[in-house]
């Protein structure tokens, strides 16, 4: 299965920078998606599709859509399911654990080319929604376990993460944090999903 795989992702990486290459785990047509190597979650990934730069909005996103779709898809299957032994220092850089509940589809990005659409896939696990709200909680002054506060929690996560990479990924710290997340191995896991799904309702 290993070797169908790698000969499967082979075939669809053309249109990926090399440096992203062991950390992409989908490509159809003019999108790829990629586990980012600054992460709020495990499994935190970022979708790119190329758009014609004379497109509005929606019809880019219009687009893009049916690639969420597909990828969501993906990290619901495998993340799931998956055992996080490979990946204990990424559960705990992102506070990971529990089951997964949700991918967070968020579309923000401060660089993006006028001719691509860059949209965040956000796995968002037990864990997360327990910190999600006891921050609301704390945030309102409220004793009850409401719920709320989802971009709050977001936003927080990022300031934490956007600290840690406040030297640049030279940094001798930030790249021996970066190697021990195992992305590699984890966007692995994702792309046997992305060959089995060849045959499913996913279908690339």
């Amino acid at each position: 299965m290993q070797v169908e795989t790698d000969v499967y992702m082979k075939k669809k990486l053309d249109n990926v920078p090399e440096h992203l290459r062991d950390r992409t785990w989908y490509s159809e047509g003019n999108a790829y998606a990629f586990l980012v190597d600054a992460p709020i979650t495990l499994g935190h990934s970022q979708l790119k599709a190329k758009t014609d730069d004379a497109q509005q909005e929606e019809d880019s996103f219009n687009s893009a859509a049916r690639h969420v779709a597909k990828c969501i898809g993906m990290l619901r299957t495998t993340l799931s399911n998956l055992k996080f032994d490979k990946w204990n220092a990424l559960a705990r850089y992102t506070n990971t654990s529990g089951k997964y509940e949700k991918t967070l589809v968020l579309k923000a990005s401060a660089n993006e080319a006028k001719d691509e659409y860059k949209i965040h896939l956000v796995p968002y696990f037990g864990s997360h929604l327990t910190a999600t709200t006891r921050l609301h909680c704390a945030m309102q002054g409220i004793e009850s376990q409401a719920p709320g506060g989802l971009l709050h929690w977001v936003g927080q996560r990022e300031r934490v993460v956007d600290y840690d990479m406040r030297d640049g990924r030279v940094d001798e710290t930030v790249r021996g944090r970066i190697a021990s997340f195992n992305l590699p191995q984890l966007a692995s896991e994702l792309r046997k999903n992305c060959a089995k799904a060849t045959t499913s309702k996913y279908a690339l």
